[in-house]
């Protein structure tokens, strides 16, 4: 019997566990979540990578072990070649074969390790195992230091890198709807710095700039989100990332621009829902999907 791992990597961390794709549930005695400094050395960092893997599961189960991986880009993930550079991460790891590195750290196949896009693997957990189960198509928008968009259909997840390339205002989607807009934005309005948007939901009740902020957000979300689902007609929308942890503060916004044509939804899997959708969007034949 195979043994599905799911592992998220990010800029900061790596999260792994063994995911039962029966019942769409992780092992929470699996559960790994170790910092990973994306500054330091390939050695270092592959290193880090798969202690994280091992510390899942018994060292005689590896060699039956299936391990997708969710990895932010630029990434060849058909090959398992790094192309990160000057992306403020893992700029030693640029031009190397990760998939051979950590088959050999391992001692496994390199067969036994797929990559996808972490936007894709977002999407594709929750649409097999979370908050857009039961809906044939979806679109994936995860809210935090970038931008993420993903599309889901006919049984797989598509990057679809709109936070980058979709224009609005004066530049790109990314540029008005990420933590980094919110420090810039609430900065421009009160000259107070802020580290994130936390501090801003903490202080919506009382602080009419944090309201305005907020506003504005809705505003320029809701404005993508009504070219989006034109664009690509969805069942529902399933958003992520730490920002669409205060859902209620923009969801109302969306709503009325969209005048409830398709669902909106909060991510029901939150931190597993990109190492559920690893190994769910790679490692599962397509009609499989159909079972869930």
């Amino acid at each position: 019997m195979k043994i599905y791992i799911g592992v998220d990597i990010g800029g900061s961390h790596i999260t792994a566990a063994v995911v039962n794709l029966v019942s769409g549930t992780i092992n929470e005695s699996s559960l790994r979540r170790m910092p990973v400094d994306s500054y330091a050395s390939a050695d270092e960092i592959l290193t880090t990578w798969t202690t994280t893997v091992r510390q899942t599961i018994q060292s005689d189960y590896l060699s039956e072990c299936q391990i997708g991986i969710a990895m932010p880009g630029p990434f060849d993930y058909e090959n398992g070649i790094c192309w990160m550079k000057n992306v403020n991460k893992y700029d030693h790891l640029y031009g190397l074969d990760i998939r051979r590195e950590l088959a050999a750290r391992l001692t496994i196949s390199p067969a036994q390790i797929c990559f996808s896009n972490d936007a894709e693997a977002f999407l594709a957990g929750e649409m097999v195992f979370g908050a857009g189960k039961g809906f044939a198509k979806g679109l994936g928008i995860t809210l935090g230091t970038g931008l993420g968009t993903s599309l889901f259909e006919n049984g797989k997840a598509y990057d679809l890198a709109l936070g980058i390339n979709h224009p609005l205002h004066e530049g790109v989607a990314e540029d008005y709807i990420s933590t980094r807009w919110f420090i810039k934005r609430y900065f421009q309005l009160t000259k107070h710095p802020i580290t994130g948007v936390k501090e801003l939901v903490d202080t919506y009740e009382t602080n009419p700039a944090a309201r305005q902020t907020f506003d504005e957000f809705a505003q320029n979300l809701s404005r993508i989100m009504e070219e989006f689902v034109a664009l690509y007609q969805p069942d529902v929308v399933v958003f992520g990332g730490n920002i669409a942890q205060s859902s209620e503060l923009f969801f109302p916004a969306i709503k009325t621009r969209l005048m409830n044509q398709v669902a909106l939804r909060q991510s029901a899997l939150n931190e597993y829902a990109a190492l559920m959708g690893a190994v769910s969007n790679e490692l599962l034949p397509k009609n499989h999907f159909q079972h869930f």
